[in-house]
């Protein structure tokens, strides 16, 4: 009877292993296919033995440049970018790990992300001057890119930005970043055995015209994006921290834009009711001081957007650096 037993459990574990093992190598088959159909659009550009990619269109001076926010990368601009490619030269680019950017060997800091940008710029041969875009956490870091290399940055426009205080005024803000990325521990693991590539119509579009949907959904199926986005989102507070520590945070007369969302949201699901208001509130507050980082300042709400303007409001963003290109002589 033992015996039996045995050989059937034996017989259970082997089926197990042949269909893991399938898997695995269905799912590495898929990704490659993938990777393949959907290359990146721009330029990968060594920044010191790993590459990171940038896309750039258009012709002209100020060249903008499009930094997007946490878990997103460069198609977050598919709708601002052709736009502004009509105007003067634009380039959104992918965080090191995002996209098409491989991995960084460097700690997720605020100052090795800048750091990153600057040695891409420089290795791609996109001079200065710069109009910087951040929308998010890409604001805070645009932030303290014009704040390290003052000289080759024209004008700022910050897309619904992070700021710096956020996290020390919103007790239930480090606790809800940290709910919320949950799902991407267990979707990291499935992307690694290649199960997200082989299914990747599961993954929800946010707004993504189609051809952008589709890179958005092979990148999220095929690379280190949700191993890279818990890194950003362990390092935020941080990150904050070391932008609070900047001796001067001014901007003297830079020309600045700051776009803040009008609605709420639906806020954070593992929050209550008062605790997203109480987010909500901050964020609101902490706007204005954006803007006044700048004596040339200014705040624009765009009402009826959530937090993803560049998505559900992009005229909005359009207009803004439609603006200060003009501003600047193009």
């Amino acid at each position: 009877m033992k015996t039996k037993v045995v050989r059937i459990i034996s017989i259970v574990v082997l089926v197990v292993l042949i269909l893991a093992l399938g898997t695995l190598i269905a799912g590495a088959i898929a990704k490659a296919n993938l990777a393949k159909k959907y290359p990146a659009p721009g330029q990968l550009v060594d920044v010191g033995g790993y590459k990171m990619h940038i896309n750039c269109t258009g012709q002209g001076s100020p060249t903008v440049i499009l930094a997007a926010g946490t878990a997103d990368f460069s198609t977050t601009w598919a709708y601002v970018q052709p736009e502004i490619a009509k105007l003067t030269r634009v380039c959104a680019y992918d965080r090191a790990g995002l996209g098409w950017s491989e991995p960084s060997p460097l700690p997720r800091t605020a100052g090795n992300t800048v750091t990153e940008l600057h040695t891409l710029l420089f290795n791609a041969k996109i001079p200065a001057p710069y109009v910087l875009v951040g929308h998010s956490l890409g604001g805070l870091h645009m932030r303290l890119y014009a704040h390290n290399y003052p000289d080759e940055v024209a004008g700022l426009i910050l897309v619904d930005a992070l700021h710096e205080d956020q996290p020390i005024l919103d007790p239930v803000y480090t606790k809800a970043n940290q709910a919320d990325v949950k799902p991407f521990r267990m979707f990291a693991l499935l992307n690694s055995a290649g199960i997200m590539a082989l299914a990747p119509q599961s993954i929800p579009n946010q707004g993504l015209p189609d051809a952008a949907y589709a890179q958005y959904q092979a990148s999220l199926a095929t690379t280190s994006f949700f191993k890279t986005t818990l890194a950003e989102i362990d390092a935020q507070a941080a990150n904050c921290a070391e932008v609070r520590g900047l001796k001067n945070r001014s901007f003297g007369s830079l020309p600045l834009i700051v776009l803040s969302r009008g609605r709420a949201g639906s806020g954070s699901a593992s929050l209550s009711a008062a605790e997203n208001q109480q987010s909500w509130d901050v964020w609101k507050a902490l706007q204005p001081k954006l803007a006044a980082f700048s004596s040339a300042g200014k705040q624009i709400v765009v009402e009826q957007s959530g937090h993803m303007i560049p998505l559900e409001q992009p005229g909005s963003v359009i207009a803004a650096i439609r603006e200060m290109v003009v501003a600047l002589g193009k």
